[in-house]
């Protein structure tokens, strides 16, 4: 039975898809991944985050403006086809689904491994298959009924942020460290090289914002809410996150101390005991492989249905479960997928290919509003259009392509395989480009 033409049940609000996307960027995040950061970083893991966040926005910009034109799932992908053409929409979803391949990994491997400290007598394997079929089961259900939890591990993680800050703030004012702005920018120990680096991985804790448009045919009146709940969530989170690692850095400036496991929870135990370390653990368990594993699994699974539905894909992965109209072949795939890289691979190692895939379709989404909204309409040529329009998108053009040029090697090599793998794949599909490339007709 062809069910593609079923349409996903409307239900997210604005503060639901602002929850959903920092749900997904997880404001808890830098306590997973701080000991990654910190060195390329020369300590300067504040820096790699504003940078990021400056990234973000002026892209999440352009998103807003695409959201409003194509309230349709598929996001980037979505926005690039019908604003630019079929082909550089196919490669800008197919590039951005490999970071979000490795994301729900990645977060799977985070949760497992602080799982580890709750329980050590359980297997990675055995956490890792327990949140994957967790996930799966309540995004088959729907996504209304995670919006809802999400509310519930959003406040939990604002509430260690919270005592985190609240506990180095009373070691500031009792004169216990000092006060010093080197924690955010010192000239002398800055290596932009390693910044940019760092900087790179950090991308992924935005990514969330992309998230948000996958859910444009779930969502109340698009057009306004997805763009609107896209920079929200960016100013929201990158506040912090910057706040988060400035207390990190004061508390904690000799950084090299921090380079073996435990990381971040060493500052957390520096200033709020063993006690502030047990409700942290369980907070990162539950933001990382419940909440996020959940949202970053619902997210790929809709780009996996929007590009099934066009044709691009195979179709089954736009088949809808007859009474929850959820993706649950693209959900199912998904899980299959993520689950053997979440218990092979290391933090370390997943961490060098990521980003690669986000910034190639963000450099590609920002191309797209110049192209669409700038060249395209030229009967639009005020000082409001000239900004929004040509001088916003280069911005973002130019920190992501920086940041994209200071990628690891690794994440160089695995992701231009990626585009490769995808030119010949929709040059199989297309009988050698003679055919034209399968789009949805918006309706």
């Amino acid at each position: 039975m062809d069910n593609a033409k079923t349409t996903l049940k409307r239900s997210l609000k604005t503060r639901d898809l602002v929850i959903y996307g920092l749900v997904f960027m997880i404001p808890v995040g830098p306590i997973a991944v701080y000991n990654t950061l910190v060195t390329p970083s020369s300590g300067k893991v504040l820096l790699c985050y504003f940078i990021g966040m400056m990234a973000m926005l002026f892209t999440g910009l352009s998103y807003r403006k695409m959201a409003a034109k194509y309230p349709y799932a598929g996001s980037a992908y979505a926005y690039i086809q019908k604003g630019a053409n079929a082909f550089l929409g196919f490669m800008g979803g197919w590039a951005i689904l490999l970071d979000y391949f490795l994301l729900p990994a990645t977060v799977l491997i985070i949760g497992s491994s602080f799982a580890g400290y709750l329980l050590p007598t359980v297997p990675k394997y055995g956490w890792v298959l327990f949140f994957i079929l967790f996930s799966t089961v309540t995004n088959v259900i729907g996504v209304n009924v995670m919006a809802k939890l999400n509310w519930v591990l959003f406040a939990l993680q604002i509430a260690v942020l919270i005592l985190f800050v609240t506990f180095a703030a009373r070691l500031i004012l009792s004169g216990a460290i000092q006060w010093r702005l080197s924690a955010f920018y010192d000239p002398q120990k800055v290596h932009w090289a390693g910044i940019f680096q760092a900087t790179g991985i950090v991308v992924l804790s935005y990514l969330g914002f992309d998230a948000i448009g996958t859910l444009a045919e779930e969502a109340v009146d698009p057009k306004r809410t997805i763009g609107k709940a896209m920079v929200i969530s960016i100013f929201i989170i990158g506040f912090i996150f910057i706040v988060t690692t400035f207390f990190a850095g004061l508390v904690y400036p000799n950084y090299h101390q921090l380079s073996t496991d435990g990381g971040f929870l060493k500052i957390i135990q520096f200033v709020g005991g063993n006690q502030l370390v047990t409700l942290t653990v369980i907070t990162v368990v539950l933001s990382f492989a419940v909440a996020t594993c959940q949202a970053s699994q619902a997210a790929v699974a809709r780009i996996l249905y929007a590009m099934g539905r066009d044709g691009v894909l195979p179709k089954k992965l736009a088949y809808l479960h007859p009474r929850f109209k959820t993706p649950i072949v693209s959900l199912i795939l998904v899980g299959i997928v993520v689950t053997p890289i979440a218990m092979i691979s290391s933090l370390n190692y997943i961490s060098l290919m990521v980003s690669f895939g986000a910034l190639v379709s963000f450099l590609l989404l920002n191309g797209t509003v110049i192209w669409q909204l700038f060249i395209k309409e030229k009967h639009l040529r005020t000082m409001n259009d000239i900004i929004q329009h040509l001088l916003f998108p280069l911005i973002g053009i130019f920190i992501n392509a920086w940041i994209l040029i200071n990628l690891q090697v690794t994440a160089h090599i695995v992701g231009v395989g990626w585009l490769i793998l995808g030119v010949m794949y929709v040059s199989v599909l297309t009988k050698g480009f003679r055919k034209p490339i399968p789009q949805f007709e918006l309706g």
